[in-house]
């Protein structure tokens, strides 16, 4: 047991959660603790309870949104990138760029570049096909897809490297790194909370952030009532390649395709990003879909385990594969698989960045784009729980909770 009282205790060690305590504890008043497990060894996934989607060498970042809210996120998060990189000593960013696509003549296309040309976000039309051809020869986009290139700081991240690196920074700040999984929170009592490992650590502090993403509701989290957010089954495809395709495709940029029913099935588009070299040497591209499948929901910790030891959809993984192949002409494969995934969505496609009592606050949700914004999501947090203070030019109504029985 910790005798300890911290000024804060972050409960969830993901994208989130290691961003948070980072800059908490970049102020020397304030004492931080930060709790949440490691990554489960291969020989220890089948039995881990907890697992997180940041697990993963490569998410998309980008600015290309309609939405201006999710622009001020992402920007204020990928500004900070380099600064993170030279303060821990790690490389996780990669700004190779991004292209969007969407159907020719459909709102989503009109809407997408709207969007794009009010809220000053700098890109490259690229519909006419001649640049697209110069650049990139090696893509074959459809007649519908309306191609624009993203170059204003897109790309991609390594999400286990920038969930490291905010951990060092964090660590070397004073924070407290307990490698442990939270049970329970209590509610406040004699001025603090007491957070209870499943290793029986009691962990006290006068504030709790909790960032626990697709565990939010599957814990006891006192004083939290139910969110309105829903944790979906995804499927990840990877097709791994020879290092010779590898060279072949070396400027190849991050797509996001807003194509309804794209590869035949019932998505919204698709995701893609470029070769990236994995854990076990091996260089892969990795493609998924965007928006969610019928009957995807996890209601409950063991559905989630269960999930997360299986291989996903195998309709995914057959037709999404497929796709891709065709998206980059003799494209030379030495194996397809899939991986499985979750995601968090609410009904306000923003995060719940929110204080739920003078002495709780919460992070949680992405809707499938977490890591593009999660170190001003984190930031945001952390002053919010520490201070009361809202340190944005965002309304903070954007960001609120939303919960079930209201």
């Amino acid at each position: 047991m910790s005798r300890e009282i911290y000024d804060l205790c972050i409960v969830g060690a993901g994208m989130y959660g290691s961003a948070a305590a980072r800059h908490a504890s970049a102020n020397p008043a304030f004492h931080v603790c930060l709790v949440g497990p490691s990554e489960p060894k291969e020989d220890q996934k089948q039995t881990a309870e907890i697992h997180a989607a940041h697990y993963d060498e490569g998410r998309i970042v980008h600015i290309a949104y309609t939405n201006p809210a999710m622009q001020v996120l992402v920007r204020n998060t990928i500004k900070r990138f380099r600064e993170l990189e030279n303060l821990s000593g790690m490389k996780f960013y990669h700004p190779v760029g991004t292209i969007v696509t969407a159907e020719r003549d459909t709102c989503c296309l009109y809407d997408l570049l709207q969007g794009l040309e009010t809220h000053g976000v700098s890109f490259i039309d690229m519909s006419d096909g001649e640049d697209l051809r110069k650049r990139f020869p090696f893509l074959h986009l459809d007649e519908c897809d309306y191609p624009v290139f993203d170059d204003d700081g897109a790309g991609y991240i390594n999400c286990r490297r920038i969930v490291e690196a905010q951990k060092k920074v964090a660590q070397l700040q004073g924070c407290h790194i307990v490698e442990d999984i939270v049970d329970e929170v209590t509610d406040l009592m004699f001025g603090v909370h007491e957070v209870i490992t499943k290793r029986r650590t009691k962990i006290k502090a006068k504030r709790v952030l909790l960032c626990t993403g697709a565990f939010t509701h599957f814990k006891k989290f006192r004083p939290l009532r139910r969110l309105k957010m829903v944790v979906n089954k995804e499927t990840v495809v990877f097709l791994r390649i020879p290092y010779i395709e590898k060279i072949r495709l070396g400027s190849m940029p991050t797509l996001l395709m807003y194509r309804d029913g794209l590869a035949d099935m019932p998505t919204k588009g698709a995701y893609i990003l470029p070769p990236i070299q994995y854990p076990d040497g091996y260089w892969y591209l990795k493609i998924g879909y965007l928006g969610q499948m019928q009957n995807s929901e996890l209601i409950s910790l063991e559905e989630s385990k269960n999930w997360y030891n299986c291989d996903g959809d195998k309709e995914v993984l057959l037709n999404f594969s497929r796709f891709l192949i065709h998206l980059i002409p003799g494209l030379l494969v030495d194996e397809v698989s899939s991986q499985t995934c979750t995601s968090c969505d609410n009904p306000t496609d923003l995060p719940y960045i929110d204080r739920i009592s003078p002495t709780v606050a919460i992070a949680v949700v992405g809707n499938g784009r977490g890591a593009t914004m999660c170190d001003e999501v984190g930031r945001l947090a952390a002053e919010l729980c520490l201070t009361g203070r809202w340190d944005s030019q965002l309304p903070k109504r954007l960001f609120e909770a939303l919960f079930e029985d209201d």
